[in-house]
């Protein structure tokens, strides 16, 4: 599976014949595109969070916990990209349309790819500047999500096109909302469970 030319399926290119032809597995999708791109944001913030913080912080933050968050952070995202594209099938209805579970998920993971590959500029540390880089990743993935609705759903009628797309955006803005009070709830556990083991 040769994964930059995943996103000719977003492109005029993908014709019904080619899309049947050559798109690739959920298997496929998952051990070679999600799982890897995945392990970008968590490996990111722990080399981050382990070379660049002062030592005070990570006085507080031990590696090994250091690890669970980004390991925790990792079965979130597999998590909430799977539930996306389930989601995101049910979704097709509102127009009329029934999906693959794969097509979903091709659609899901090609729109989050921009959002794990900014992950790599945490290396700059500037706040603002990541601030930009994310709302560019967010805006490029809006565009992904409305492309991969036209060309791998098939769907030509824009109404439907624009419904169907604010319907996936929305309901991935809670999805990563989730990925976040997760990793802060787990956060919170961690430091608890330390606290009571040291106090014992």
């Amino acid at each position: 599976m040769n994964l930059i030319r995943l996103f000719d399926y977003v492109t005029p290119k993908a014709t019904e014949k080619k899309a049947r032809a050559e798109k690739p597995g959920v298997t496929q999708l998952l051990l070679f595109y999600v799982l890897p791109l995945s392990l970008i944001p968590c490996i990111m913030m722990y080399l981050r969070l382990h070379h660049n913080y002062p030592r005070q912080f990570m006085d507080t933050l031990p590696g090994n916990r250091l690890l669970m968050i980004c390991a925790e952070l990792f079965v979130l995202q597999i998590a909430v990209i799977l539930a996306m594209a389930w989601i995101t099938q049910n979704l097709a209805e509102m127009v009329d349309k029934k999906p693959s579970f794969r097509d979903s998920l091709l659609i899901i993971a090609i729109a989050t790819t921009p959002l794990w590959l900014t992950s790599v500029f945490y290396v700059v540390p500037s706040l603002s500047f990541n601030v930009v880089v994310h709302g560019i990743a967010i805006l490029a993935s809006i565009a992904l999500v409305y492309r991969g609705v036209k060309y791998i759903f098939s769907i030509r009628e824009r109404g439907a096109i624009s419904t169907l797309t604010l319907a996936i955006v929305c309901t991935a803005g809670l999805g990563f909302a989730v990925v976040m009070v997760g990793s802060l709830i787990s956060w919170e556990a961690i430091e608890q469970m330390q606290f009571a083991i040291k106090k014992s």
